[in-house]
C-alpha cells in the first residue's frame, strides 16, 4: 500500500487543512472546517499532536490526539491518563484501503507511549462509517447527547466513545 503514519511537521498546515475541507460533510461535523487561511495547529493542537497518513510523501489523512489536560488546563493532575481524539480525516478517494485502521492503531500506540489508559472521542450519530471504524478498533459507546446539534432541519446526536488501554 505504501502508506506510513508519522508525526506532522510544521509547515504542513495548508495540506492538512485542505484534507480536512475535502473530508468534511454535514454527516461528519456540525460546522464546516477552517478556511484556507486557518490552521489546524491552533490552541492546544500543535504539530506534535497530529499523526499523518503519508503515501509516497503526500499526506492523505491525519488524526489529532491531545491530552485531556491540554485542552482543559484546570484539570492538570486529574486527567493525565486520558487522551482525546480531536479530529480524524482521510481523503475521500483514499477511504476503504485500511488507512483509517492504520491511523487508529498509531493513535493507540501513541496514547500508550504517553502513558494513557484511555482514549476518548466524540462522533456524530450520522457518521456511521466512522462509528463502524472506531468499533472495529475497540472503541465502545460510552454515552450519547441526544439532539445535541441542529444540522439543516434535523437534530443530530453527539456520541461519546472510548477505548480502554492496558495500565
Amino acid at each position: 500500500m505504501g502508506v506510513r503514519i508519522r508525526v506532522a511537521k510544521p509547515g504542513e498546515e495548508q495540506r492538512l487543512t485542505w484534507i480536512q475541507r475535502q473530508a468534511w460533510s454535514p454527516e461528519t461535523s456540525p460546522v464546516p472546517p477552517h478556511s484556507s487561511e486557518g490552521s489546524i495547529f491552533d490552541g492546544h493542537v500543535e504539530a506534535g499532536n497530529v499523526l499523518v497518513a503519508d503515501e509516497s510523501g503526500l499526506a492523505v489523512g491525519f488524526s489529532k490526539l491531545v491530552p485531556l489536560t491540554t485542552s482543559s488546563p484546570q484539570l492538570a493532575g486529574t486527567g493525565d491518563h486520558v487522551q482525546q481524539l480531536h479530529g480524524f480525516s482521510v481523503l475521500p478517494d483514499h477511504r476503504g484501503r485500511g488507512i483509517g485502521r492504520m491511523m487508529l492503531a498509531a493513535v493507540r500506540a501513541e496514547a500508550l507511549r504517553r502513558g494513557a489508559t484511555r482514549v476518548t472521542l466524540r462522533v456524530l450519530s450520522t457518521n456511521q462509517r466512522a462509528m463502524r471504524l472506531y468499533r472495529a478498533a475497540g472503541y465502545e459507546v460510552e454515552g450519547r447527547l441526544g439532539g445535541e446539534f441542529r444540522i439543516g432541519d434535523r437534530l443530530v446526536d453527539d456520541v461519546l466513545m472510548e477505548l480502554e488501554l492496558p495500565s
